[in-house]
């Protein structure tokens, strides 16, 4: 029964494997045709396409396309099967066979003058596009269809390849049933072997009268199943030896498992002595690390009880170890001791002592076991260690960049974000800095600013991104510029300078500082200093003057007292410009030297009111109206009264001279935060900027009796209270805004 399921079996593999092995063949042959032809016709439709552009062109260009014709009509081979048509810029067709719209639509060759290839439409595969261009660009464009290899491919016929595999088939089937002949005799005993083999008879043999390889099968089944029946016992151990061996590895897994999971030192290296002293069958354990400061050998982790035993013999185990980095053993008062050192990178991380009261030496299983987890534990501290100092690391770069008051940002050559500082991202607060997703051109983009973002993105782009040839290793690059967020201006100094890498420049660090306050500081010392030399000016000056002035405006007097007519009016112009320019000297002293403000608090309205009472007269006279707009919430602050209603009367006395008959001033006060703001609103002529930028400079002026120090001393005023004034005038209004700090109920 067995010879005849496996004799039919034979006939059946071998007429499968015959038929499989034909068909495989005709497709192999088949389809490598069709992609040798795929491929000839591709390089034809190239080839014919670049001898046809200079004929097309004559067609294009309204030649005779003669010799265009009779390239198509001379084609044979493959060649004659593509589909040629010419075609103009627009894609008319000028010559050549039928049009073929591409399934993507004709290419555009405006930019790109390169061979292209479209899918073609039905029974075309792909679709060629050459350009023909001359000296004034695309002129137009030879359009070749390559046909479907399959369609001229031509195989074996059917009836050739029917008779082949019948052959194949019926040779296949006469072999199968020889060759079952031939081996199934002393298969049939070698089965009934196996069987009884398999039924665990290992003292069975086989009979060896069979020939060749099936006798020397027979052989070969009798020496295995001898050795199987010899081994059987040995095999029995190795599986209990295997099982150790695993549960070893498991052992080692569950292990290094647990002390990947944690990242503090102390945990991991818990773990790893419980482990070893357990699975070493020891009573007792250390770890001991060098100390990264002193390099001393410090316990780190140990068990509650120690064994008793010499101390040195501990410690030269101890100093043995470490040193040579090898295992050392010895015996102490009854204890077997062994050191291991933990091993990282061929360095010694720390020590792993154990200790078990016994005098006899520990197993190598077990040493070698220890050894095998040593590395871990090893790398696992100097991992632990690193990222300790890195973290550590990180966290004082970071306390460092968050103490640099300077916008600091580092961008590598494709433009992205280093590192930025908190500073920075303050500069921008309009912007979410992410260092994963950002950018600087991001960064360019989303600046409100926009005169700024191109400055800035200029000066970047100039100094390392588009400048790749430059020297800008030895570069640096620093421009101040204003910057504007919502409303406010500042100025801002902008530095950037190149990002080493030891010998290379990999990127740019970009500083960013605010100088409003330093600007602001120098043009304070400008200040100050022609304050001082004005003074000292004003003081020299002043006594030189005002002595001969008395005695010339006696003279005058006198005079004026003797003399009629046209001389006695000449001697009341002499004594009123006698009294100007005594008025200017007073007025020079008055605002050069040291101001005694005597401070107190007081109601800004209360000085308000004060002052309409001084000027209502004078505004009456010139026809002029006034108007106030006082708040019911106090307006206390601390102020010399006298002073301020100087610095207010000097800016009402030029409003009235401003404005003219039926002109209007309003003041109107309300107040922010922490500033009360008092504005002097007037409908007088607009002030131009020319003259508003010198408005406050002594001795400027519009006038042609003016001294130009009546601003100059209301400015000193304010700055003497800790206020700032500024001025605004277009073609309705002139407004002179006093800021003044508010003085609180506390």
């Amino acid at each position: 029964m067995f010879s005849e399921n496996l004799q039919s079996r034979l006939v059946f593999l071998f007429f499968a494997l015959i038929l499989l092995t034909n068909i495989i063949f005709a497709l192999v042959a088949v389809s490598r045709e069709k992609i040798q032809t795929g491929e000839r016709l591709r390089q034809s439709a190239v080839f014919l396409g670049k001898i046809l552009i200079n004929p097309a062109e004559k067609i294009l260009l309204g030649g005779p396309g003669k010799r265009f014709n009779e390239i198509l009509q001379g084609r044979s081979g493959l060649i004659k099967e593509l589909k040629v048509t010419l075609y103009d810029k627009n894609w008319w067709k000028k010559a050549g066979q039928e049009i073929r719209i591409p399934l993507e639509g004709f290419p555009s060759f405006s930019q790109e003058k390169s061979i292209l290839f479209r899918t073609g439409t039905k029974g075309i595969t792909r679709e060629v596009f050459i350009p023909v261009s001359n000296e004034m660009g695309f002129i137009g464009a030879i359009g070749i269809g390559i046909p479907s290899a399959e369609t001229l491919v031509s195989g074996a016929s059917t009836t050739d390849f029917i008779v082949i595999l019948a052959i194949n088939l019926l040779l296949g089937i006469v072999a199968a049933v020889i060759l079952s002949r031939s081996i199934l005799q002393p298969l049939n005993g070698l089965m009934e072997g196996i069987d009884a083999f398999s039924a665990g008879n290992y003292a069975h043999r086989v009979s060896t009268n069979g020939k060749g390889e099936l006798k020397q099968l027979c052989k070969t089944f009798n020496r295995m199943a001898s050795t199987v029946q010899e081994n059987s016992k040995e095999s029995l151990m190795r599986n209990r030896m295997l099982d150790e061996k695993i549960q070893e590895l498991w052992e080692i897994y569950e292990l290094t498992r647990n002390m990947s999971v944690n990242l503090k030192l102390e945990s991991i290296l818990q773990v790893f002595r419980e482990k070893a002293q357990t699975l070493s069958f020891s009573s007792s354990s250390q770890i001991i690390l060098p100390n990264p400061v002193t390099g001393k050998l410090e316990t780190v982790i140990q068990d509650a009880e120690l064994p008793d035993i010499g101390q040195k013999d501990y410690e030269n185990g101890l100093n043995k170890c470490f040193l040579n980095g090898e295992p050392e053993e010895n015996n102490s008062n009854n204890y077997s001791l062994l050191f291991i050192p933990l091993k990282s990178a061929g360095r010694v991380q720390g020590l792993l002592f154990l200790a078990k009261h016994d005098n006899a030496a520990y197993s190598e299983a077990n040493k070698r076991f220890l050894l095998t987890i040593a590395p871990v534990a090893g790398s696992m501290i100097e991992n632990s260690r690193l990222y300790e100092s890195l973290s550590a690391w990180n966290t004082n770069v970071n306390n460092i960049l968050s103490s640099v008051q300077s916008g600091l940002a580092a961008i590598d050559l494709k433009g992205r974000f280093i590192i930025v500082n908190q500073s920075f991202e303050n500069f921008f607060p309009e912007i979410n800095f992410s260092l994963e997703e950002s950018n600087i051109q991001k960064l360019y983009k989303n600046i409100q600013d926009r005169n700024f973002a191109r400055l800035f993105q200029k000066s970047c782009d100039d100094f390392i991104l588009n400048d790749r040839e430059a020297d800008i290793e030895n570069m640096a690059l620093r421009r101040t510029t204003e910057m504007v967020y919502e409303g406010k201006t500042m100025e801002v100094e902008l530095r950037l300078m190149p990002l080493h890498d030891s010998n290379e420049v990999r990127g740019c660090v970009i500083v960013l500082e605010d100088i409003t306050e330093q600007k602001q500081f120098e043009q304070q010392m400008v200040e100050s200093e022609k304050w001082a030399v004005l003074g000292r000016l004003a003081a020299s000056v002043a006594h030189e003057i005002r002595n001969p002035l008395v005695a010339i405006r006696s003279l005058v007097e006198i005079i004026g007292d003797e003399v009629q007519g046209d001389l006695k009016e000449h001697v009341t112009v002499i004594l009123g410009e006698v009294h100007r320019l005594n008025r200017v000297v007073v007025e020079l002293l008055s605002m050069v030297k040291p101001e005694q403000a005597q401070m107190q608090i007081k109601e800004l309205k209360d000085i308000i009111n004060e002052l309409i009472v001084l000027v209502r007269h004078e505004a009456a006279r010139n026809g002029i109206s006034i108007k106030t707009e006082l708040p019911d919430f106090p307006c206390k602050l601390k102020a010399d009264p006298e002073k301020l209603k100087q610095a207010f009367l000097n800016i009402i006395l030029n409003a009235i001279q401003a404005v003219g008959n039926g002109g209007t001033i309003e003041i109107k006060i309300h107040k922010n935060e922490s500033k009360i703001i008092l504005d002097f609103i007037n409908d007088g002529p607009r002030i131009e900027e020319t003259v508003l930028e010198h408005i406050f400079e002594p001795f400027f002026t519009t006038k042609g009796n003016g001294t130009g120090l009546g601003l100059a001393i209301t400015r000193k005023i304010v700055q003497l209270h800790n206020g700032s004034i500024e001025v605004q005038s277009n073609n309705e209004n002139t407004v002179f805004t006093f800021l003044l700090p508010m003085e609180t109920d506390e």
